[in-house]
């Protein structure tokens, strides 16, 4: 058998860009999940939130 008609060495840089990109974001979002779960539950109600809604205020696009 012979390889697929793709003969470029590596992957795409726009890929790789889109990589780089998720890894960064992921990585910011678990700082703020980090960061908000280390918050004591006074700190959380002053801010108007609850512990329930930590992943998903993490998850906000900036």
């Amino acid at each position: 058998m012979t390889p697929s008609s793709d003969t470029g060495s590596g992957l795409r840089p726009s890929l790789l860009r889109w990589l780089r990109a998720a890894w960064s974001t992921r990585r910011r979002r678990l700082a703020a999940e980090r960061a908000l779960q280390a918050l004591s539950e006074h700190e959380l109600k002053d801010l108007g939130i609850g512990r329930s809604e930590i992943p998903a205020l993490a998850r906000m696009p900036r």
